[in-house]
């Protein structure tokens, strides 16, 4: 068999000859059934519906639609992200999305291959990263190894036990926040409806300064100063996954860009429009991207604005102004017109040290979910070498 040149192949040639485990290359065990499956487009997802919608995001559901016709129902299959690199196992009747999916049909019977221990072994695969290029062409040429069908279910339950761990523990972080959303509620009320009567007015009133991130893009390094894109923003907290950094010198072109504590960054352009997060103390010193970059004065707490910036508020005010014949975009001046309400600065403060106190007990648990996040992969690589079955 002809190997490519990213897979660890002396471990191939291992589980073949000691192990007796059979090696197929993808495409002999698997079809791309892309073409039998409708497509949703990102604008049509809803909050709720009947059936889910599977796309190439980090979200195991992209959204839902109600639609009834050609609803894909040939289960279990794999869903790749052919841009994004994702993996994902779906064993329900579905719809995908418009961008970037590959749908990977089983050609063998279920006494044969398990879909699942197909996927978690996938997830093991390091493929070449090409950026935002497509991927499929890579993933037709792993390699995989298939043991006797008995063999794979165990491999399945070792692995479904230790993925149900991680699952409770998003679960808990996901809870907390559940709680801040709760909170600012009760405390300050729907920040549409405005029940509490608070003073409204444009944010421009709480902004010192507004800017624009840099529009041509600095030379990236492997390491140095975190550079947040919009792909970093994400329900309303700056994340790692996918950070590029640059260097000193190539920052000094860019000094307006600095991130200082506080500072709000809102996603001014492409699918995620309208995103935004505030520069928690991790990342000051960072630099922005592309995107909007937000200082406030005194009227406002930057914790209490990304709560309402990430509030029913974001759907229903500011999606609607991304809206544009073509891609989604946003300017300075819409987000200094939006018009918000103002509790006083006392109460926002409060809300803030609570928000400060749920944030320790989900970086605890966030530490938690890393170490449980580690010892899945350690487990997914010692059940491709055949160590969890002895």
């Amino acid at each position: 068999m002809e190997y490519n040149v990213f897979q660890n192949n002396k471990l191939l040639d291992l589980v073949n000859t000691k192990l007796h485990w059979n090696l197929y290359k993808l495409t002999e065990i698997f079809t791309d059934d892309t073409k039998n499956a409708k497509k949703i487009k990102k604008e049509n997802y809803l909050k709720i519906g009947k059936y889910p919608i599977i796309d190439q995001g980090q979200s195991i559901i992209a959204g839902y639609t109600n639609e009834e016709e050609n609803l894909y129902n040939n289960y279990p299959i794999i869903i790749f992200g052919d841009h994004t690199r994702i993996i994902k196992y779906v064993d329900k009747s579905i719809f995908i999305g418009a961008d970037g999916v590959k749908l990977l049909k089983p050609l063998l019977s279920k006494d044969k291959l398990s879909v699942k221990c197909v996927y978690y072994f996938l997830n093991t695969v390091e493929l070449p990263n090409d950026g935002y290029s497509r991927h499929f062409k890579y993933l037709k040429e792993v390699i995989i190894p298939v043991p006797k069908v008995e063999i794979q279910q165990k491999i399945v339950n070792i692995l479904d036990k230790a993925q149900s761990l991680i699952d409770k523990r998003k679960a808990q972080i996901e809870a907390l926040d559940e709680l801040v959303k709760s909170r600012f509620i009760e405390m300050f009320g729907d920040p549409i409806l405005n029940q509490k009567g608070w003073r409204t007015c444009e944010l421009r009133e709480g902004i010192k300064e507004i800017k624009y991130g840099t529009s041509t893009p600095p030379e990236f390094s492997e390491e140095g100063i975190p550079f947040v894109r919009a792909t970093n923003i994400k329900v309303g907290r700056i994340i790692k996954n996918d950070m590029i950094y640059i260097s000193p010198d190539e920052a000094a072109k860019i000094e307006k860009c600095k991130l200082e504590l506080g500072d709000t960054i809102v996603v001014r352009s492409g699918a995620n429009t309208g995103d935004n997060a505030y520069v928690t103390e991790e990342y000051v010193g960072a630099y922005g991207g592309y995107d909007i970059i937000v200082r406030l004065n005194n009227k406002f707490n930057y914790v209490f604005l990304n709560a309402l910036l990430n509030s029913s508020y974001r759907d229903v005010i500011i999606q609607p102004l991304t809206r544009r014949a073509g891609q989604p975009h946003l300017n300075s001046d819409q987000i200094q017109s939006l018009v918000i309400f103002n509790p006083p600065l006392e109460l926002q403060d409060q809300f803030a040290d609570f928000v400060k106190q749920v944030d320790k007990l989900k970086f605890e648990m966030e530490k938690s979910l890393k170490e449980l996040e580690d010892n899945f992969n350690s487990l997914m690589q010692r059940a491709f070498k055949g160590e969890l079955l002895n």
